[in-house]
């Protein structure tokens, strides 16, 4: 979320490609993105998205820590990233070099790969390709493509793409031998200006036909997916006009819920009145939980639970969030939050000087652990 505000402020057809070579990572082929083992959290990850950029490796339980350095704070932009098990992927934006990132928990050890120029990445997700061999996805947003990156070894990268991937592709994802193409819908070579609804669409493996699902009334840039069998939600952080302050908020996020399988909407969910943002993650417990701005003033930062099934509120009526309490009794704000299978929240609070904690609450909404995550905390996931 910080990084779409930070953007706004900044300002021929081919099929998908047969790829025939090894990704040499550490996830198998057909690894998740997301986890929803019965268990409690093996260990956290937090992305460090600016001052250090890097991740952040929480233990499960005491204060221990290790990092993995990506690189300058002038290099790296971005605002979330993807975990398949042990492989962490990560993009850098236009303005920060075009760079994907590939870092192994296990190892600690990570890799940069040169993007195309001016491609401006948005999301990376790891992919099998058409051999079972396993390959990366990158949603290039200038581009109006999505990259397959190809490696193996210490060797260079071999890149194909598929082309006229919308207005402004912002994350994409595998399902049903095709691959489904958030359109974020925005004039992302410019200023990030909104176009119209974002729109889902789905690209056949074999070459035929495309279909496009509208997201109706869903706006903005920071446009992603959430996987979970044969359903997608697909996220839309809002629109707002940050050119002058006070900013002016013209619509605020949404949270479609599709039916991958029959092609079809089935729910949508608005965010609460004159909030901004909608960056959305599946706990293991099975609900879903969207961190937000509570207002373009203060952006404080809330987190509204909702029902998987039906997108209700879990938290009272839509108006409200989660009222989370610190150790201290006092009400405490985070953002990027997620639980585990016992319904304990985990989420990024970041304090003087952008010193960033992982904060775990109860299922009660109750502080119950606190841990230095590092400097500049954007996102974080469960292992």
């Amino acid at each position: 979320m910080i990084r779409s505000v930070r953007r706004i402020t900044h300002g021929s057809r081919t099929t998908l490609a047969v790829l025939t070579t090894a990704l040499a990572i550490s996830a198998c082929a057909n690894d998740e993105i997301l986890t929803t083992t019965a268990h409690a959290a093996a260990g956290v990850v937090v992305l460090d998205g600016f001052i250090q950029p890097g991740v952040t490796l929480v233990a499960d339980t005491g204060s221990s820590i290790t990092r993995i350095a990506f690189a300058s704070s002038s290099e790296f932009d971005a605002g979330g990233f993807s975990l398949a098990h042990d492989t962490i992927l990560a993009v850098s934006s236009r303005a920060a070099g075009d760079l994907l990132y590939i870092a192994d928990v296990r190892t600690g050890t990570m890799r940069r790969l040169q993007m195309p120029a001016k491609s401006n990445p948005s999301r990376a997700r790891l992919f099998q390709g058409t051999n079972g061999q396993s390959v990366i996805g990158v949603a290039l947003r200038d581009s109006s493509a999505i990259a397959l990156v190809s490696l193996v070894g210490a060797g260079s990268p071999t890149i194909s793409r598929v082309v006229n991937a919308g207005t402004c592709p912002t994350d994409m994802f595998q399902y049903d031998n095709a691959t489904w193409i958030v359109d974020a819908n925005v004039n992302c070579k410019v200023n990030y200006a909104v176009q119209g609804d974002v729109r889902l669409i789905r690209v056949p493996t074999n070459g035929s036909a495309r279909d496009t699902l509208i997201m109706t009334g869903a706006r903005g840039s920071s446009a992603g997916a959430i996987i979970d069998g044969d359903v997608a939600y697909i996220t839309a952080g809002g629109d707002a006009n940050f050119a002058s302050f006070p900013y002016t908020l013209i619509a605020s996020g949404r949270v479609t819920k599709v039916d991958l399988k029959n092609r079809r909407i089935l729910t949508q969910r608005s965010m609460p009145t004159n909030t901004y943002g909608a960056g959305a993650k599946l706990g293991a417990d099975g609900f879903l939980y969207l961190s937000l701005y509570e207002d373009l003033s203060s952006f404080r930062s809330r987190v509204v639970k909702l029902r998987a099934d039906d997108l209700s509120v879990m938290n009272g009526p839509i108006a409200s969030w989660l009222a989370l309490t610190g150790a201290n009794g006092t009400e405490t704000t985070c953002g990027s939050a997620t639980a585990d299978a016992l319904g304990r929240m985990y989420c990024i609070v970041n304090g003087t000087g952008s010193v960033t904690s992982l904060v775990v609450f109860d299922p009660a909404g109750r502080e119950i652990r606190r841990v230095a995550a590092g400097q500049g905390g954007v996102d974080l996931a469960l292992r």
